[in-house]
């Protein structure tokens, strides 16, 4: 039986793992890097390195008073960032204080702001029309805040459209006004895809994620700079045994961390190649989507592993299912929100109608790709809008 070949275009969902990190993954010492003895010591040592090389990856010096926390992902990242934030300090529970995200967020802020939201907390989205932060907005929010703020969340890229914010201004905005706030960056999207550290962004904390990356999944980190240690601006919210200097608790998960740290090593030492690949691999796709009766939702400024499609009266779900059926994989946005069956808010954040949302699909690629995957996925991309054109000329005629 011939085994059909397969064209992989979600990358920002999730990422095959490496062979290195594969092998760092199996070789892991089995050890609970808590414990005192030999075996539980040599796990510890393991630890600690695999938290140097990721470190190295953000920038942090050796002996930087700042913290790099494993966690399992990039969503409990994000969630210990935004409700550590909020439990750290006694808040009047009348004007407990104002967080301010960016419009289109990841669920993984979103949601855990709606819960604020309902605790009293002021939650002030910043509009992303076009893909850029609306700084303009931002200032006048931050004069007119009723309550200070505790924490501004500005993601780094949108998982949906590959919009590049200007976090860097944002969070200046933000220093000069509340100087004791958070500013957090979800730079998931962004991690070796593009160059920065959070110095360079300006930022207090800052998330990224293991498979995004290609290691496997079951890690994430969160960085947390010396100030905000110093101020007490965070707390655990999931209290515990004390791992990770108690900011999150229970046991590492010390092959998964392992795995993160050789794909972060591997992709620090090759970013430069990976990222001229993959502009190579999207303006190679920009051209051929230019022949086609298709639409870019197109940011102002953006990275080239995420390409956001409309296709003009085909819903996305349709083509999903149209390009699989070819072995060609691509998204109708988030991963995490793909089952939700609601609306993107990134999208609607962006400025894309109801109906060119339905219509929008995610192509996610990165340096693993190829030029034979991007025509394979350009040939699925013309012969399924000529075939579902066709099946809704013959539907209409019955």
């Amino acid at each position: 039986m011939n085994m059909m070949t397969e064209h992989y275009f979600d990358q920002s969902a999730t990422t095959r793992p490496s062979d290195a990190a594969v092998e760092a993954m199996i070789s892991a010492a089995w050890g609970n890097p808590s414990s005192v003895h030999a075996v539980g010591q040599r796990a510890a040592n393991e630890l600690r390195e695999a938290r140097a090389a990721v470190g190295r990856t953000l920038g942090m010096p050796r002996f930087s008073q700042d913290r790099l926390i494993f966690t399992s992902c990039g969503t409990e990242s994000n969630n210990i960032a935004l409700l550590g934030c909020a439990r750290a300090k006694k808040r009047d529970p009348e004007r407990p204080g104002t967080v301010i995200l960016s419009a289109g967020e990841h669920p993984s802020l979103e949601n855990p702001a709606l819960l604020l939201e309902k605790e009293g907390y002021a939650v002030v989205r910043i509009p992303t029309a076009g893909g850029a932060l609306d700084l303009d907005f931002l200032e006048k929010a931050l004069g007119e805040a009723d309550a200070p703020v505790i924490f501004a969340g500005f993601m780094l890229v949108n998982n949906e459209t590959g919009a590049v914010y200007d976090v860097k201004s944002a969070a200046s905005l933000v220093k000069k006004k509340f100087p004791d706030a958070v500013i957090h960056c979800d730079a998931v999207q962004g991690y070796l895809k593009m160059k920065f550290t959070p110095t360079s962004l300006g930022v207090d904390t800052l998330t990224v994620s293991a498979h995004k990356i290609h290691a496997v999944r079951g890690a994430g980190a969160l960085y947390v700079n010396a100030a905000v240690l110093k101020r007490r601006n965070i707390a655990a919210v999931m209290p515990g045994g004390g791992q990770e200097g108690g900011f999150r608790s229970g046991t590492e998960n010390l092959a998964a961390i392992r795995s993160f740290a050789a794909a972060a090593e591997e992709g620090y030492a090759n970013l430069d190649g990976r990222i001229a690949r993959t502009a190579e691999l999207r303006a190679r796709l920009d051209e051929g989507l230019s022949r086609l009766d298709v639409r870019l939702n197109r940011p102002v400024r953006g990275l080239a592993n995420i390409a956001s499609v409309v296709l003009p009266g085909i819903r996305s779900e349709t083509m999903l299912n149209e390009l699989s059926g070819r072995g060609i994989y691509v998204s109708a946005g988030s991963a995490c929100a793909a089952n939700s069956k609601k609306k993107s808010l990134a999208l609607e954040a962006f400025g894309v109608s109801a109906s060119d949302a339905d219509s929008t699909i995610r192509v996610s690629l990165d340096h693993t790709n190829t030029e034979e995957d991007v025509e394979a996925l350009l040939e699925g991309l013309a012969e399924g809008i000529a075939n579902l054109q066709r099946k809704r000329t013959a539907s209409a005629g019955k």
